[in-house]
């Protein structure tokens, strides 16, 4: 493995626990401090789509990366994470480009359901369940059990998929919220 791929495997688990923080202070502002004067509220309902775009390109690119430049083969539930994730890209560049804001139910539908993948993909990378939907690696499948990216102790790709997801669904529901109260 090239001396980058540690590297980048350090930056990508540190954003992922500065996006969980960040996750944990929205929805304690939205759950203890909820009102039209709240600046915090305020800032992530006027930057929800460049966020959830930002969130996803970045998402997809480094899924491509992992895959196409690094070589780390994915298995069937990453791919089921894809699925759910690669929408969201062309969904917040819609929403961008249009500025119609017709996407926010669907996105929210795809980032529970990625949600709901990751969630289990964690269980079955753990050793709490076996993966039903798993490849066989003696058939030259790809085990979902494999952490291809282990840091600080609890950080993996299903981790890093979880977190973006549930990213999404907070400034969404903000958004709405925020919406709603106006």
């Amino acid at each position: 493995m090239p001396a980058y791929v540690e590297i980048v495997n350090k930056i990508l688990a540190v954003g992922t626990i500065f996006l969980q923080l960040v996750i944990i202070f929205l929805i304690v502002n939205y759950l203890f401090f909820r009102s039209r004067e709240n600046k915090v509220l305020l800032f992530f309902k006027k930057y929800t789509f460049y966020l959830g775009f930002l969130i996803a390109l970045g998402a997809v690119l480094l899924s491509l990366f992992y895959s196409n430049v690094v070589g780390y083969p994915p298995c069937e539930l990453c791919w089921i994470q894809r699925i759910f994730l690669y929408p969201q890209l062309i969904l917040f560049g819609m929403e961008l480009y249009k500025k119609d804001r017709s996407i926010v139910d669907f996105s929210i539908a795809f980032a529970i359901l990625g949600s709901i993948t990751s969630i289990y993909h964690i269980f079955v990378e753990s050793g709490v369940t076996s993966g039903i939907s798993c490849a066989d690696p003696s058939n030259g499948g790809v085990s979902c059990a494999v952490r291809y990216i282990y840091e600080f102790g609890y950080v993996t790709m299903p981790i890093m998929a979880l977190t973006m997801s549930l990213f999404i669904i907070s400034i969404l529901l903000n958004y709405k919220y925020i919406v709603r109260m106006k």
